[in-house]
């Protein structure tokens, strides 16, 4: 059994590195067997866990060192705040509104999401007890722009609707290590660099295979016999 954990995890990282080194396939289509090779070891690592999302959350939180992994995005907070508590909501924009992106300061440059995004202990600076209960009532909706669940919701854009997170002509560093904010006609985008996926990827690949032995063939279901499904 162990003999077979090895071997699947040897096949996955064998796929990764031959994506990376291969010269003749373009960074911004690496994104889309990156995220699939996700989707299998999510699968393998956490077999019992129903919900795709949750799966690459658990994966990045549990088996990653990525250092951005529970940083909030400022733009995509933004992007969200009438869903969350309106009390709340005044104090969140106000340090929102102190980020240079909302004055448009930094337009046709490139800005570190070291610069504009929160830590969560920086978004709860300053916040009063009773601001700070708010703050853990709403936390499930902050959440939704921390970057473990952006990392998920960029893969559904990438698998599901072959959307990219730039377009082609953009002139970008793809072995960024940085999330990064650039400016797109009169808008930014935020953007996670090939190299972070893969990255990501690979930590994931060796510090899951630690603790994960179990036969692959225990995990995966077999296609069932009906392919086109039964009318109720």
């Amino acid at each position: 059994m162990v003999y077979k954990a090895q071997n699947f995890y040897d096949l996955i990282k064998n796929v990764k590195n031959n994506i990376d080194t291969n010269p003749t396939i373009q960074a911004i289509y690496k994104y889309i067997i990156y995220f699939s090779l996700f989707d299998v070891l999510g699968k393998y690592v956490f077999p019992k866990e129903k919900y795709l999302g949750e799966r690459y959350k658990k994966l990045i939180n549990c088996y990653s060192n990525w250092e951005y992994k529970n940083y909030i995005s400022s733009l995509q907070l933004e992007c969200i705040l009438e869903q969350v508590n309106e009390h709340l909501r005044e104090i969140i924009k106000v340090k929102i509104n102190k980020n240079p992106l909302t004055y448009n300061n930094f337009f046709n440059k490139i800005v570190s999401a070291d610069e504009v995004d929160f830590t969560e202990e920086k978004l709860k600076e300053g916040l009063s007890d009773s601001q700070l209960d708010l703050y853990k009532k709403n936390i499930n909706k902050i959440h939704q722009a921390r970057y473990d669940n952006l990392f998920y919701r960029l893969r559904c854009f990438v698998v599901h609707e072959l959307r990219f997170p730039t377009p082609n002509a953009l002139d970008l560093d793809e072995n960024s290590k940085v999330p990064i904010y650039f400016s797109f006609y009169d808008e930014y985008r935020l953007w996670f660099s090939p190299k972070i996926i893969s990255l990501v990827l690979e930590e994931c690949i060796e510090n899951s295979k630690k603790d994960i032995t179990y036969n692959p063939e225990d995990i995966f279901e077999f296609i069932p016999k009906c392919w086109i499904g039964k009318k109720n």
